[in-house]
């Protein structure tokens, strides 16, 4: 009997070095070891550095001039020229993105080609785009699925993705108007084409959402459907009135029974952020070629809750674990709190932790300075308790000590799917009883 076919270890990012770029005056290395990374910093300590130095690399359309308009202004070397360099955990020479050459550019190197289809990067910003630029209008998500959501979903007949075959659609357009309709053909015929695939790629996001939103804890809402217009091109006599129309897309929302025309106007801030989340992650989920790969997945999430409670995001920490397993996942944040929270439940083998500050050099010049921190922070916890008992600062001791129980406690409850009612906030926590749920013996 044949044995099945091994499928090779999927490629991940084993270090990261910026030098001379945007918050980076002088050079530094940032070691993730292949794992998954979380980097705390307060603003302008160089997290969206980090963010952009990753999306701007590995972008699908990148452009020559973004590094050099990104290099950083005051350099405590002059000689210094801004470069991005990528080392990954397959033995190759490192990747390196310089002022002469972008690693995607003219001839893709296949580790940056292969990775760009296959990676999603999210800001707060970004989720924004799904319902607060919209104003007083329901939300028309026809652009941003064409140009993010769903632009590199395949066509499962042609391969063509959705971004291409949108290309072919807008240059199939007649140049110039005439009486005899046969030269509609072709533009036409692309029309049909592009419905098509829209179409399958829709029904391919839209279980994906839901299923993300209930996940996120959202299971008061889901999108019911997606209601659009067929795409088609107005051969109107007047060149200012010609045009392709029906570039419409609507996702019809059902809340509780009820049908809001505006979320960004009925739904509160957490619903509105895993909505837009819920949308940007199925997006990405139903555009992955599905075939076995070597390829790099990569997600960067730069604060893309910032603005929610922490009972509201925690969530997310089981999405990512669920979803997107077997993908390189980088969290960047500014809420020092959230970054503990997370380091308190993440598997400490899968993730490498690091906090970055703003370090003055002898110059005058800031720069920025990376701390590595233990991802087991119980342990890391109690190493701080041992640390004052040498220094005999027992009070302090016995805090680290009560700490770090707490949190071995929370994280075995957790493990176990103990039932407490643990409330994330430190300025909310109370004494309650905890009550255990498993059966006798356990």
């Amino acid at each position: 009997m044949a044995e099945a076919p091994v499928t090779p270890p999927r490629l991940r990012i084993k270090s990261l070095r910026l030098r001379a770029y945007r918050a980076f005056s002088a050079e530094l290395e940032i070691p993730i070891d292949g794992r998954n990374l979380i980097v705390y910093g307060e603003n302008g300590a160089g997290k969206s550095s980090i963010y952009k130095a990753l999306r701007d690399l590995f972008a699908r359309r990148p452009r020559r001039d973004t590094l050099e308009s990104n290099a950083h202004v005051h350099g405590l070397d002059p000689i210094l020229t801004p470069r991005v360099t990528v080392t990954f955990d397959d033995g190759d020479p490192p990747l390196e993105w310089t002022e002469a050459r972008h690693p995607g550019l003219p001839t893709a190197d296949p580790r940056v080609a292969l990775a760009a289809l296959r990676s999603s990067f999210l800001d707060y910003h970004a989720l924004l785009e799904t319902n607060a630029f919209h104003g007083q209008r329901r939300p028309n998500l026809f652009d941003l699925a064409i140009e993010t959501l769903l632009a590199d979903f395949a066509d499962a007949t042609s391969g063509k993705t959705f971004a291409e075959r949108w290309s072919e659609t807008e240059r199939a357009k007649p140049l110039r108007h005439r009486s005899n309709t046969t030269y509609l053909t072709q533009v036409e015929a692309a029309c049909a084409a592009f419905n098509a695939g829209f179409q399958a790629a829709l029904d391919a996001m839209l279980p994906m959402i839901n299923d993300l939103l209930a996940d996120l804890g959202h299971h008061e809402m889901r999108i019911e459907a997606f209601e659009r217009a067929s795409v088609r091109y107005n051969d109107a006599r007047l060149k200012k009135d010609r045009g392709f129309a029906g570039k419409e897309l609507y996702a019809k929302l059902k809340f509780r029974g009820y049908y809001p025309q505006q979320p960004q106007h009925f739904l509160n801030e957490a619903r509105l952020s895993a909505l837009a989340l819920a949308f940007y992650l199925a997006g990405r989920l139903a555009s992955v070629p599905s075939a076995p790969s070597q390829a790099l997945k990569l997600l960067v999430l730069d604060d893309v809750l910032v603005g929610l409670d922490y009972a509201n995001r925690r969530p997310l920490l089981a999405v990512l674990d669920k979803h997107f397993a077997d993908w390189q996942i980088v969290l960047l944040t500014h809420d020092r709190h959230w970054f503990e929270v997370i380091r308190a439940a993440i598997p400490t083998d899968r993730w490498t932790c690091h906090e970055m500050y703003e370090m003055v050099a002898v110059t005058g010049e800031a720069t920025p300075y990376l701390r590595p921190v233990p991802s087991d922070i119980v342990k890391a916890t109690l190493k701080q308790a041992r640390d004052f008992i040498a220094q005999k600062h027992l009070p302090a001791a016995a805090n680290y000590a009560r700490s770090a129980c707490e949190l071995l406690l929370r994280k075995q409850c957790e493990d176990k799917k103990v039932a407490f009612p643990y409330k994330p906030d430190p300025k909310k926590i109370a004494v309650v009883p905890v009550g255990w749920t498993g059966s006798g013996g356990e």
